[in-house]
């Protein structure tokens, strides 16, 4: 097969080429249109400008000095959904609602505290700590004309899969790509300032969108075999997201999935009322927490299957350790948790330590806060041998938790669903098997 190049600029974009959630753009489309190539997901790219602006036709510099945003996901907190379908039916294919905090638990796991650094800056300004991404993001120089250029993958199943993407009229029939773009109060926050106010119209804005992909030419004999069977099927790895609160001791969450092969199952928490407050850092995955700032223990904690215990029959372990005031977070619960979101033995590299996973939101503004953030969540991988998922199609997924909440303040559960996912096309069309 030759690969090609292709750059596709939003089908919607604004006479002016710029775009915010701000100025009623909350959706960017882009269309990889329907032809005989196959589409190299690992490939796709999200690029184009970013800036923050205090209010309309201000720059950024002095005016938002107080304002930061997530430093471990950069561009990526501003995409509230992703949503990829085929051009040629409009069947959705996937669609992640809450991806940005889909990917506050995918990037921790995944990158290291060098890739932020490193490449993880320079494609989607993620850094270190939130000090230098507020310094080299945010606040950036005076000259109005002055952005910041993010060139970025957009991990999900579908793009993820290692499989190329047949994007002929007798398969896929195109891609429809869909970035749901997030609202300015939950991609900034303040320095703790009080005075949030003065930063109530600060909102971010992007320019020169562009997406870039790579796509193969198959070979003849291999096209003609695609275009000419009766029907084809396409298999890839799906996320779903649910969401729930918990305000009690007894944290019981369930859900009924509806899908047939689910791989695992991970969840991150933050305070309900941090969502769209400046105050607070609405995309942080903290521990549970009193109204105090203190962490709330979990003293028990267990998943089940239809009421039952699955797929481990006993209590992850949950005996916290403290060292000379030092609070580390449970070691199989973590291991879990990085578990479920990957395969434990396929990750190379990781953010993610003792310590990090228990930071509280108090520390939230500590200069020497330099580790990306707290890490914390919880899940479970529910099938790491044969690889083809359990099903939950006709019965409840539980996550059961005994927690020290003593205090009015319910906790946000994001509770993000891998699975797998079968498309068959054929001449009736399109159908997604879950």
């Amino acid at each position: 097969m030759s690969n090609h190049n292709i750059e596709i600029v939003p089908s919607n974009v604004t006479s002016n080429g710029s775009i915010s959630f701000r100025d009623g753009n909350p959706v960017i489309q882009f269309i990889i249109g329907e032809q005989d190539r196959m589409l190299l997901g690992q490939s796709v790219r999200f690029c184009g400008k970013f800036r923050a602006l205090l209010s309309s036709g201000s720059s950024s510099t002095s005016d938002v000095s107080q304002l930061a945003m997530s430093e471990k996901l950069g561009v990526y907190s501003t995409i509230d959904t992703l949503t990829i379908k085929s051009q040629r039916t409009g069947q959705t294919i996937e669609s992640i609602r809450h991806y940005n905090r889909f990917l506050a638990s995918y990037l921790p796991v995944t990158s290291s505290q060098q890739d932020n650094m490193g490449h993880m800056y320079e494609t989607s300004l993620i850094m270190p700590s939130y000090a230098a991404q507020q310094e080299s993001v945010v606040n950036i120089p005076s000259s109005s004309s002055t952005m910041n250029n993010f060139c970025m993958s957009l991990p999900c199943g579908l793009f993820n899969g290692g499989n190329a993407i047949p994007l002929m009229a007798e398969a896929v029939g195109g891609l429809l790509v869909e970035v749901h773009l997030a609202p300015d109060s939950q991609v900034f926050h303040t320095q703790g300032d009080t005075d949030s106010a003065s930063y109530t119209d600060s909102f971010y804005e992007f320019t020169d969108l562009s997406l870039v992909a790579e796509v193969a030419d198959p070979q003849p004999e291999q096209l003609a075999r695609l275009k000419s069977q009766p029907s084809g099927t396409y298999e890839y790895n799906s996320i779903s997201s649910y969401y729930q609160t918990i305000n009690s001791a007894n944290g019981i969450i369930n859900f009924q999935l509806g899908l047939s092969r689910v791989l695992s199952v991970f969840a991150n928490i933050v305070p309900s009322a941090h969502i769209n407050n400046l105050l607070h850092d609405g995309l942080a995955t903290l521990y549970p927490a009193n109204s105090d700032g203190e962490a709330a223990m979990i003293n028990e904690l267990f998943f089940t299957r239809n009421g039952m215990k699955f797929p481990v029959d006993y209590n992850i372990n949950p005996i916290q350790r403290d060292d000379s005031g030092v609070e580390v977070a449970p070691a199989e619960i973590i291991y879990r948790y990085m578990d479920a979101v990957m395969k434990f033995n396929d990750i190379t590299r990781t953010s993610l330590n003792q310590v990090n996973t228990r930071y509280s939101d108090s520390a939230r503004f500590d200069k020497d806060f330099a580790d990306g953030g707290c890490g914390f969540g919880i899940g479970i991988a529910l099938d790491s041998v044969s690889d083809q998922g359990v099903d939950y199609s006709q019965v409840n997924f539980g996550i059961n938790m005994n927690l020290d909440l003593t205090s009015d303040t319910p906790q946000a559960f994001f509770v993000f669903v891998k699975a797998k996912n079968t498309l068959v096309f054929g001449p009736s069309g399109m159908q997604v098997l879950s």
